[in-house]
């Protein structure tokens, strides 16, 4: 799945004494475009490789993760067939 990164976001790592904070900066009329049906926005933080002209240390990009759209492919679904709801689990439905 390609990255969609989210302009007009800013991100300051700040290391201080003994811990790193983050400064963030979001515009929220301009990101507004990315809201999901709940009206989330809903971001992944990553590490930027080089700092930014703005002195910007990491970046945003749109999390598109749906549960409920989650098809795993890397389960194989061939090895079992799907069983109705109403049949009973025997000893040869348990893989070990």
């Amino acid at each position: 799945m390609a990255k969609t990164y989210i302009e007009w976001t800013s991100c300051k790592a700040i290391n201080w004494q003994f811990w790193e904070f983050f400064n963030i900066s979001i515009n929220i009329e301009k990101i507004q475009q990315y809201a999901n049906e709940k009206g989330y926005v809903n971001m992944t933080m990553s590490k930027r490789r080089e700092v930014g002209q703005y002195w910007d240390t990491h970046y945003f990009t749109l999390n598109e993760y749906n549960p409920e759209n989650n098809n795993n492919s890397t389960t194989d679904n061939n090895q079992a067939t799907k069983k109705e709801d109403n049949e009973d689990i025997s000893v040869e439905d348990v893989p070990f």
